[in-house]
């Protein structure tokens, strides 16, 4: 079998450092019959996720600090947020090798001057692909075969509410004042790796990670894959960028609101700020909870929006490897 892209990624603290290659990997084949070799940071929780989700012959995964010191990279290269390449496999490449580096999702007016620039590289040409909501920016990693899976919604007789998130004090009293008023809604905690350091024990597969969200009533989401796939399911959702020095994450959730909206309500761009840096009193919980299923269609609105870009996958596939 012939493996015809070369992904590279390595996987820190955040499960989006995982899956987004193989994401990538597995839309690239199912929709275009490419087959990829996966380079990954094999360690004990990246074994459990891996075991998790099952990959066929297609996708071929590797240790990234273990490689072969007589790899052939192939003609195209992926690295997800510019990871480092082994020094073997780089001393490898040319001008007949093209990388494109799948860079940190962002929203802000600087996307657009960036996406699909080139780097100054005398040795192989790279390129920066840059995911983000704006016309000029890039379509985040998912496939059409997601498709299916955010119209099925999973009914069920109490109603839930997802939590995926950088857990910190003011995210605790939250969830208490939510548990305390509304006791009929049951709170799922995803990776509470700040108090549970064995961050396996309730670990889902990607498959079963998105039915719940498909099927939550709220999604409250972290980081960057998380995002796309609640924006995917179509459920209300609170987005938590990653935790920046002098809050620029904070532009960057502006920059998505102002992006990803139509027009934005001002108490749910105050709930957006507020989940970020400070947390949510029983007035925030009655608006969401109140407002709901105006807040489902103007969700669905956006969601729409979106997707009519195309995916990540097509785009990245018609760019650089077709």
């Amino acid at each position: 079998m012939t493996f015809s892209v070369d992904i590279f990624s390595r996987f820190i603290d955040n499960y989006g450092d995982i899956s987004i290659p193989l994401r990538l990997a597995k839309g690239l084949y199912i929709e275009h019959g490419v087959s990829s070799n996966v380079f990954l940071t094999i360690n004990k929780l990246s074994q459990q996720i891996l075991e998790k989700n099952l990959f066929n012959e297609n996708i071929n995964i590797f240790d990234i600090d273990k490689m072969d010191n007589n790899f052939i990279p192939n003609t195209n290269v992926v690295t997800i947020f510019d990871t480092q390449l082994p020094a073997c496999y780089e001393a490898e490449l040319s001008h007949k090798n093209l990388l494109i580096n799948y860079e940190y999702f962002s929203a802000e007016q600087w996307v657009d001057n960036y996406h699909l620039k080139e780097s100054i590289n005398k040795k192989y040409k790279k390129i920066f692909y840059i995911p983000g909501v704006s016309e000029n920016s890039g379509v985040p990693v998912f496939s059409l075969n997601d498709m299916g899976l955010i119209c099925n919604k999973k009914r069920k007789d109490r109603i839930q509410i997802n939590f995926f998130c950088y857990f910190n004090e003011n995210i605790d009293a939250s969830i208490k004042v939510l548990n305390t008023n509304f006791p009929q809604i049951d709170c799922l905690l995803h990776d509470r790796f700040d108090k549970n350091k064995n961050r396996a024990n309730n670990l889902l597969s990607f498959n079963d990670f998105d039915i719940a969200l498909s099927a939550s009533l709220i999604n409250f989401v972290r980081g960057e894959d998380s995002l796309i796939r609640t924006i995917l399911a179509g459920s209300p959702f609170i987005w938590q960028p990653y935790i920046q020095d002098n809050n620029l994450h904070i532009e960057k959730l502006n920059a998505f609101l102002d992006h990803y909206f139509t027009s934005l309500p001002p108490q749910l761009r105050e709930i957006f700020l507020l989940w970020s840096n400070q947390g949510l009193n029983l007035e925030h919980w009655q608006y969401l909870l109140g407002n709901i299923e105006n807040l489902k269609y103007f969700y669905l609105e956006a969601r729409d929006k979106f997707i009519k870009r195309g995916t990540g996958i097509g785009q990245i596939y018609s760019l650089f490897i077709k």
